[in-house]
């Protein structure tokens, strides 16, 4: 009954078995008219899209309206992602750091740093002068780090000194020169990271000051530093009351050692200079195209013809007359610059310029300067050396040699700064290889090419230990292993330093006798394989082993056992020094071979046995302290307790909470695993360090102590007793 083009009313109800709803306010609808999935881009029905789906996330939303970071082109509309496609489009001039470099509105100009101070500098692991010039704006800001040290030296500054330390409290500063002294419009920071820890994922602010040509401060406050506001762009104030002043460089302070910056930049006026303005005569107008007082006068003054080398030039009359325009075009392979003085104020990502003549001078003096390739990414040819003879400007080549161990595969070693400020892909590359691996002691080579030198990287070698050696567990176990479970077997691989990973045999080690024959009998090479241990019954007549000897066998077994000296009497003494924490029980009297409980007092404590002048109070100050936990004291065939009752402490004990996800401050010590793991981002099984209570700082008493754990393990031998 319908007919296109025709506008309906109608109302919507719903029906149910027993009852109908009230119809709905009325609708109208007009056959045939457009809608959000059609294919057709209604503007004036604010559509900005239409891909024909329903669809989110594809670039065009179901209600037709373009997604963030999306272009659409087309009908029906054929999206994509522009940001970062390396590729600068106009519509994302102004938005885009990643595909135009930092945006610069117009009628201003953007200085960037010619020299810096920073408060902690090492040349090597985070050099100051990487801060200099135009920031690396390919880099992608980083949050939510844990250590700086890898990469970002490369082209942003960090306090590296502290940072391995994370001494929260300390002030960091930098502060940034420029060539020419100007008025502050604005201060530009780009950050390479903005100081959130993977921990502590709390935002930092940086405090901004100005420093004026007769060194005097400026404040500019305190912002708020995020990858998401990156670059910082601070606004400049000037109060109207007083002068103005030129600054000549930038201080920003900061208290994370997280925080890499990578430029800072000063942004002035182009066209307008409040303080030559002031200083015109009577007889002088202020020319906002030099920024400078000029004489006024009503004759017409030619200027020279431009000299601009690599470059075409149209002009658009014959002559270089008064309100003369000539477009200078750099060729490619160079970029535009701006000069003041002999000295660049500005480079312009667009290779096209035009100039004017006033005055009997062109408003703009420019160059067009070869694209500066800079030094090769340190991945491009790895690991080499390079040399730049010519320097590193387009058209210039640099060659390469292979850092040692590695070799030249290929013969050309030449890279060619291209157009595009990108080197040239190389024609031959370093390829590490390794020596013939060195001898493993007690262990024997099984993989024969391995006896060559040259091998590849990532190479493997395999090798078995001898009878009666195995390889170290990597985590010490709690209890000992049988050696029925050691493995004997391990492989060696070449890595990227072109060195091997070592490799280990320990000898197997027998079980200690029981603790009834401690201090009392003698061992060749303590309970190591073919060990000798031998009781002397009869020390006045006894000059060698006796027939009470035991051999540790390859299997980790001894060949017998120790036999007690026959007529052996008499009985162990009561401990007189014991703690007056621990409780002793001896059910079964004192005589040789008998056991006496040791608990202490405290039920939440342990006893444990310290070293001589070792106390309690150091145990439990430093968390590294792991010592033995004692159930029972024997006395042996000397008749003498083991162990030492004297040695005997309580010590707080373990809470029964570990490996809850819930980090315990009493448990995170090595005494108690290090509460199972629980406090540290790479140990906890939800990834997510929890405090407990919810006031234990993660900084201090529930901080990630265990040595072992990824966040600890960077080549530091940790202490550990027990």
């Amino acid at each position: 009954d319908l007919k296109p083009d025709e506008t309906y009313t109608y109302h919507v109800l719903t029906v149910s078995r027993r009852a109908e709803s009230e119809p709905s306010p009325p609708l109208s609808h007009q056959l045939g008219s457009p809608y959000c999935g059609d294919g057709l881009i209604q503007k004036y029905l604010g559509e900005q899209c239409d891909d024909m789906n329903f669809a989110n996330g594809d670039g065009c939303s179901n209600q037709c309206k373009k997604e963030p970071l999306f272009n659409c082109v087309d009908e029906p509309s054929l999206c994509y992602f522009y940001d970062g496609d390396g590729v600068c489009e106009d519509f994302e001039r102004e938005t885009s750091v990643r595909d135009c470099g930092l945006y610069t509105p117009s009628g201003f100009l953007d200085q960037w740093a010619t020299a810096v101070e920073v408060s902690n500098e090492e040349k090597i692991h985070c050099p100051a002068e990487v801060a200099v010039g135009y920031p690396a704006v390919t880099k992608s800001c980083q949050s939510k780090v844990f250590d700086l040290s890898h990469g970002v030296s490369q082209y942003a500054w960090f306090p590296c000194e502290e940072s391995q330390q994370h001494r929260w409290t300390s002030q960091y500063w930098l502060k940034a020169y420029y060539a020419h002294p100007m008025v502050a419009a604005a201060v530009i920071i780009h950050l390479a990271a903005d100081g959130t820890a993977d921990i502590d994922q709390r935002q930092h602010n940086i405090t901004v000051q100005l420093v004026d040509t007769k060194e005097q401060t400026h404040p500019l406050g305190d912002w708020r530093l995020s990858c998401r506001n990156n670059p910082l762009v601070i606004p400049v104030s000037h109060d109207l009351s007083v002068a103005f002043y030129r600054t000549k460089a930038i201080i920003v302070s900061f208290s994370s050692p997280l925080v890499a910056i990578s430029g800072v930049g000063l942004r002035s006026f182009q066209y307008f200079d409040p303080i030559t303005i002031n200083g015109c005569q009577s007889n002088e107008i202020y020319n906002p195209m030099g920024q400078s007082c000029v004489h006024y006068s009503c004759d017409a003054i030619e200027c020279q013809k431009p000299m601009v080398n690599n470059a075409e030039m149209k002009c658009n009359s014959p002559g270089y007359f008064n309100g003369a325009r000539c477009t200078i075009n750099c060729n490619r392979g160079y970029t535009l610059k701006i000069h003041r003085d002999d000295d660049i104020i500005k480079t312009q990502s667009e290779s096209t310029v035009t100039l004017t003549c006033a005055d009997g001078k062109w408003n703009k003096q420019v160059t067009c300067e070869p694209v500066d390739c800079g030094r090769p990414d340190k991945y491009h040819v790895h690991p080499a050396i390079f040399e730049f003879s010519e320097g590193t400007t387009y058209g210039k080549k640099c060659t390469f040699q292979c850092r040692e161990p590695a070799q030249l595969v290929g013969s050309n070693n030449v890279l060619t700064c291209m157009e595009d400020g990108m080197w040239s892909f190389p024609e031959a590359l370093c390829e590490l290889r390794c020596p013939v691996p060195p001898p493993v002691p007690n262990a024997v080579l099984q993989t024969k090419r391995c006896n060559a030198t040259g091998l590849k990287v990532g190479s493997f070698c395999k090798y078995k230990c001898k009878p009666g050696y195995h390889v170290p567990h990597i985590d010490k176990p709690k209890r000992s292993v049988p050696v029925m479970y050691h493995r004997r077997a391990f492989k060696r691989q070449c890595t990227e330093d072109g060195s091997w990973q070592s490799g280990e045999c320990v000898a197997v080690t027998c079980e200690p006798p029981p603790p009834i024959f401690h201090g009392t009998y003698k061992c060749t090479n303590g309970f190591q394989f073919n060990s000798d241990c031998w009781i002397d019954c009869n020390r006045a007549n006894h000059t060698g082993p006796s027939t009470n000897v035991i051999r540790c066998r390859k299997d980790g077994n001894w060949t017998g056992s120790f036999r007690l000296c026959p007529n052996l009497t008499g009985q162990c003494s009561l401990p007189q020094n014991l703690s007056p924490t621990i409780h002793l029980s001896c059910k079964d009297g004192h005589g040789i071979g008998k056991e006496c409980e040791v608990t202490c007092r405290d039920a939440s404590s342990s006893v444990v046995l310290l070293p001589n002048n070792t106390s309690v109070t150091a145990v439990m100050k430093d968390h590294w302290w792991n010592p033995p936990n004692i159930k029972n004291i024997v006395c042996t065939m000397g008749l003498k307790w083991y162990p030492n009752p004297e040695a005997l402490h309580c010590i707080k004990g373990c809470e029964p909470f570990m490996g809850d996800n819930y980090c315990d401050a009493i448990n995170n010590r090595a005494f108690c695993n290090y509460d199972g793991g629980d406090c540290c981002h790479s140990t906890v099984k939800t990834k997510k360090v929890i405090p407990f209570p919810m006031s234990c700082d993660i900084r201090e008493d529930c901080a990630c102590r265990d040595p072992d754990a990824q966040e600890n393990n960077k080549g530091v031998r940790h202490r550990s007793i027990g």
